[in-house]
């Protein structure tokens, strides 16, 4: 147990919160935090664990359906299997003859699968002419353990809260430790730059760090809005009950040092100062930051030599790669869906910059096997599917939001030598706007605003981006955003320019691109592009 003493000491002024917010769920993870952060796990250990679940892997699969589905009269995914004619016998069979991957891939020609938007709930699944509505929580761990709440960025839609278990985060940590083995990475000197409680992303990363008796040097961390004052209180609280958890009883655990984008030179000072001390670095963060980073060293006239972004949270794209090359440093990527789903971790000797090992002991993916729409570009969403019973929620063939290209292929790292095969590289979310009553998909939109409007028009990535909302009339309307940083420009060459992008490719495109045109759909403003609270740009942003 952590003592008293030493957490009124530092946080008396937060004791009234606890008889007030989740008093039973604080006390569990402050009684669970010391043996977490004790119970060290090691790169041999850390490979062993992942050999022997990939071993089991299609019993673990089949032990799941039975007991969470076909036992479960309430299971969301009941339905659609009994559409399907798929009894758990059939299941079993068909995994034993065909293997895991090819039967999930027949579910889903058979309509077992959930879109991005079904399992969220904002549209009903509709199949064989049935009709019926989901949420997150059907999916849910019920018996969860002591961990956390937080909740997705939303940049793309609502935020979807979680509930992050310390067995879960115990289970994902292995990879880490394969992945900073294959990357050389336990030498370096560690940072992260990322949010606070309600955020993901820096607690889970600092907590698996210090699993591994990594010591992390810094904590530049984002404040993450909430919606009332009770929910930053608890969020804050069980921030710092980790932080001094992790100081008495881990290998080191740094204090948040709240870092806003107009902060970024303390991170660059805070690399020159370790490179003086002969110390390479290491930072996680979202790919938007790390190019932020980059592009402040160059501003500065500094070197990132030997530095090493770890790189998630959205794609990684060539435009960011040259951005943090050009100032000496490198980066590796690292793949994430809401809710603690951890895809997999970037390659050692990638063929493309964003390649990954796919954690095939906790789930497996698969391109859907009929494309999202027949009038646009053949965009194959990718669907996961979890492999183990301690996965906050328990998805079937479920849509990441995203679009990926697979293979297999030996590239001889460390992860590849524990067993994980199987590697995912171009990961693009498949952006769909809807204007003059017409769906429009645009596969790389990362591709016209990070590369080619910077090249002819000045500015970097993260200068531009697409937002659909609605003007004063009702109208839908396509802004481009530029950032008033990019100085003067051509709007009228610059919306010319957009539409001869948005009309390439097919002739549906050249048609709505014409129809937009006349409607006024285009238009520019000089503002900054919306950005989430950990800092991530996507390329198109809808207005609720």
């Amino acid at each position: 147990m952590i003592n008293r003493g030493v957490f009124q000491k530092h946080y008396g002024r937060l004791r009234s919160d606890i008889t007030r917010v989740q008093p039973k769920q604080i006390l569990a993870l402050a009684t669970a935090l010391p043996g977490f952060f004790r119970d060290r796990l090691t790169v041999a250990s850390a490979e062993e664990q992942i050999r022997r679940m990939l071993d089991r892997r299609e019993e673990t699969f089949l032990a799941l359906a039975r007991t969470r589905i076909y036992e479960s009269p309430t299971s969301p995914y009941l339905p659609l299997l009994k559409l399907a004619g798929c009894e758990f016998a059939d299941l079993q069979t068909h995994v034993h003859r065909s293997g895991l991957e090819k039967t999930l891939e027949q579910l889903a020609r058979e309509g077992v699968y959930l879109t991005s938007d079904e399992f969220k709930g904002k549209k009903p699944v509709v199949r064989g002419g049935q009709s019926f509505r989901v949420s997150p929580q059907d999916f849910m761990r019920r018996d969860p353990s002591s961990g956390y709440i937080t909740q997705s960025s939303g940049t793309r839609n609502e935020p979807v809260r979680s509930f992050i278990s310390l067995d879960w985060l115990a289970v994902r940590t292995p990879v880490v430790g394969v992945f900073f083995a294959a990357h050389d990475l336990f030498s370096y000197a560690h940072a992260v730059y990322d949010g606070i409680l309600p955020a993901s992303g820096g607690v889970n990363t600092l907590l698996a760090y210090a699993k591994l008796g990594v010591v992390t040097d810094r904590w530049f961390a984002r404040a993450i809005p909430v919606n009332t004052w009770l929910e930053g209180r608890y969020h804050s609280l069980m921030t710092h009950l980790i932080v001094l958890a992790g100081k008495r009883f881990g290998p080191g655990f740094p204090r948040p040092d709240f870092t806003d984008l107009s902060d970024i030179h303390r991170i660059v000072r805070w690399v020159l100062q370790k490179n003086r001390e002969g110390k390479a670095c290491c930072i996680n963060t979202v790919s938007s930051n790390a190019a932020r980073i980059g592009r402040m060293a160059w501003e500065m006239g500094g070197s990132l030599e030997g530095t090493i972004f770890i790189v998630s949270g959205e794609p990684f794209t060539e435009a960011k790669r040259q951005m943090i090359e050009r100032v000496g440093a490198t980066a590796t990527s690292r793949y994430s869906s809401g809710g603690g789903l951890n895809i997999g971790v970037g390659c050692a000797d990638p063929r493309s910059i964003d390649e990954i090992h796919v954690n095939q002991h906790l789930l497996a993916v698969l391109s859907h096997p009929e494309p999202l729409t027949r009038e646009g570009p053949a965009i194959h969403p990718l669907l996961c599917t979890t492999l183990h019973p301690l996965a906050p929620s328990l998805l079937l063939n479920v849509q990441s939001g995203d679009y990926v290209r697979l293979e297999r292929r030996d590239c001889g790292c460390a992860l590849e030598r524990v067993g994980l095969m199987l590697h995912l590289h171009h990961i693009r979310s498949f952006e769909k706007f809807t204007s003059e009553g017409m769906n429009y998909f645009h596969t790389d939109l990362f591709e016209l605003l990070e590369k080619t409007l910077p090249a002819e028009f000045g500015g970097g990535p993260s200068d531009y981006q697409l937002v659909e909302e609605e003007d004063s009339t009702g109208q839908t309307r396509l802004t481009l955003r530029v950032h008033p940083a990019v100085g003067d420009l051509d709007e009228a060459r610059l919306l010319a320019r957009l539409r001869e992008a948005l009309a390439e490719s097919s002739r549906e495109q050249r048609f709505m691109a014409k129809v937009w045109q006349a409607a006024g759909t285009l238009r520019v403003r000089r503002e900054a592009p919306y950005a989430s609270p950990t800092g991530k740009i996507l390329p198109l942003h809808i207005l609720d």
